[in-house]
């Protein structure tokens, strides 16, 4: 007798296929030495990979144990991610026939979806940074507009009570769109490209950080394009210098200070806010020579700037005025705004055509007075705050008198 004999069929199991997760680094792409914490699947022969939107130092890394050195705030992160991943895995045994790793990764990202508003999470991002201390005035300031020019643009779409994730591609055109009709003053004035940009970078750093913080999956910015036009940045030759410097203001108060606080700046390189600030405390000794300190309000940091005898001379012409007896300040006290109305009167009677502003004496200053006396571009960018040589670098393409200067010099050798 011949017995025929069945193979069991079992319920569908778990998958004996291996499935392995490695955490590493990658470099960013704007900050040296920084890197963000990768998420690399491998199932039957199969790889996906994700970034988790941690950042990291190299030296706070352990290659080997692929973690965190000393922060198990973050190494928490990342084996919540590794249980997330065995989880869905065990899904999709028992509910598809065949998937890989792309599938994994699709479910995971999918999973992390946040119902947290946008409005709401950009104002706990102020208020966190304002709590650790890691914001000036001026840069709490300069996110409070981007979140007013933001809360106002979703008003107008009723979308108030949008979330992170609904802040599409399509969403963040149309806050561009609406960014350019924007009128900022009475005069009718329009935001600049540069302002806009700025803007849309402020608000890129907070859906950043809701990013590192697993509330966000979509880089919907990396896809959104900025328009960056050439930099004509204006300044003043020596001759304008002279012109300004020579006119007689003995009758007008007013306007003699106002010209004092821009060939402060033109010797000193300061932002106005910066000027404003400066009180006789900020003047020390170094090396036998007066400098000033200056806690830059734009970057929170601090810098000694050498005082050039002009400069010199307009602190010591106010030692007895009222206000530095009053307040300590080295500058008289002015607005931004009133300055520079000043400014167009000035520049009119010293026989200007140029739109002149404060602003202008800090451009003045790395060109004029700085670059085209071959003051080395690292001093320069040091002088004047940058954080970013290539920022210094825009003063050396637009200084015509150093051009000039060196087509001067090759002529006479040419014509050895």
């Amino acid at each position: 007798m011949f017995h025929l004999k069945v193979k069991n069929v079992s319920p569908k199991s778990v998958s004996n296929k291996t499935l392995s997760i490695k955490f590493f680094l990658k470099p960013t792409k704007k900050k040296e030495n920084t890197f963000v914490v990768h998420t690399q699947i491998v199932f039957n022969r199969t790889k996906a990979e994700f970034t988790t939107g941690i950042r990291c130092l190299i030296e706070g890394w352990d290659e080997l144990k692929e973690e965190f050195v000393n922060n198990s705030i973050f190494n928490q992160q990342l084996s919540t991610i590794k249980s997330k991943v065995f989880r869905i895995k065990n899904q999709l045994d028992e509910s598809a026939s065949f998937y890989n790793a792309a599938d994994i990764k699709k479910q995971l990202l999918g999973n992390q979806q946040s119902d947290a508003k946008l409005l709401i999470y950009f104002e706990d991002y102020i208020q966190r940074n304002l709590k650790n201390d890691a914001w000036s005035k001026a840069t709490r300031r300069l996110y409070s507009n981007t979140y007013n020019y933001l809360e106002c643009f979703l008003s107008k779409h009723a979308a108030k009570r949008i979330t992170l994730n609904q802040f599409d591609l399509i969403l963040i055109g149309k806050f561009d769109d609406y960014l350019k009709q924007v009128v900022w003053n009475d005069l009718g004035a329009r935001l600049s490209v540069s302002s806009i940009n700025k803007h849309h970078a402020r608000l890129k750093a907070v859906l950043n950080d809701a990013i590192s913080r697993g509330e966000l999956v979509n880089k919907n910015y990396s896809k959104f394009k900025l328009s960056f036009p050439s930099s004509n940045r204006e300044y003043l030759n020596k001759d304008e210098l002279t012109r300004i410097n020579s006119l007689d203001f003995s009758h007008n108060k007013t306007l003699d200070a106002v010209r004092d606080i821009f060939m402060f700046s033109c010797y000193t390189g300061l932002r106005f806010c910066d000027a404003m600030e400066l009180s006789l405390e900020d003047i020390m000794m170094i090396n036998d020579e007066q400098h000033i300190r200056v806690d830059q309000i734009k970057t929170n940091e601090r810098r000694e700037i050498p005082l050039l005898t002009p400069a010199i001379g307009i602190i010591n012409k106010y030692n007895s005025a009222h206000f530095r007896l009053i307040k300590h300040k080295i500058l008289p006290s002015y607005s931004n705004q009133g300055v520079n109305i000043y400014l167009k009167v000035i520049a009119a009677q010293a026989g200007i055509n140029k739109n002149l502003t404060h602003h202008i004496a800090r451009h003045t200053c790395a060109t004029t007075i700085l670059l085209d006396n071959n003051v080395p571009i690292e001093v320069v960018s040091h002088w004047l705050g940058h954080t970013n040589i290539k920022t210094t670098q825009i003063y050396a393409k637009i200084s015509h008198t150093k051009l000039q200067n060196q087509s001067q010099r090759l002529n006479q050798i040419i014509n050895i």
